[in-house]
């Protein structure tokens, strides 16, 4: 393991940092625009409720936001495998030793929730939340058909669609969880929060 690896190891996480510390009222100046004030407001009022919420009333957790980049790929293998397409992605590679970019063919598993894909389009997909192990994108759009046009296909999903799948399924499992909490008589017990082993390391780190 290299030096630097290991310093980055017992270094606490900037996440843990940014979760610790309390957020101070910012001083108000004269200049602030009534519509600033007026979501300050609002935000005060929000956390004030969340602070009052009971436990037996808690709303399920946020959804992790995952950072993305896009990227422009033509579909070559469909119908092997469920939802989920194979895109060769073409890009350049730089050679440190010659000094060049050299051009390079990538391959990547594409989630497709609705089978909107065939063989040979043209397609940007982007890196979202992880489906499985090996599958890390996600399409975006259809760039340019092939054989069939698009509106004989079931549409793509948006980001937005997408997020809003995500957030019913979470509120769902939560419902499940709390009505197996209080089937079970834990009627005044909090609920369980599941703690991740990195997010582990850092309270352990922290505390």
């Amino acid at each position: 393991m290299r030096p630097s690896t290991l310093l980055r190891a017992l270094q606490p996480l900037r996440s843990s940092m940014i979760r610790t510390t309390t957020r101070t009222a910012a001083p108000q100046h004269h200049h602030h625009n009534p519509r600033q004030q007026q979501q300050q407001q609002q935000e005060e009022k929000e956390e004030s409720e969340q602070s009052q919420r009971p436990l037996s009333g808690a709303l399920p957790p946020s959804l992790r936001k995952y950072p993305y980049t896009s990227k422009i790929g033509t579909v070559t293998t469909v119908g092997r495998m469920n939802r989920t397409v194979r895109v060769s992605h073409r890009h350049s590679v730089w050679d440190s030793y010659i000094q060049k970019y050299y051009p390079k063919e990538t391959t990547f598993l594409v989630s497709d929730p609705r089978d909107s894909l065939r063989e040979g389009d043209v397609i940007e997909f982007s890196s979202g939340y992880p489906k499985s192990r090996t599958v890390r994108h996600v399409v975006d759009r259809i760039i340019a058909p092939f054989g069939s046009p698009v509106e004989s296909r079931p549409p793509v999903m948006s980001r937005a669609e997408r997020d809003a799948e995500r957030e019913a399924k979470r509120a769902a499992k939560f419902e499940r969880r709390e009505a197996r909490r209080l089937e079970s008589g834990q009627v005044d017990a909090p609920p369980k929060e599941h703690v991740g082993r990195i997010r582990r390391l850092v309270l352990e780190r922290t505390q």
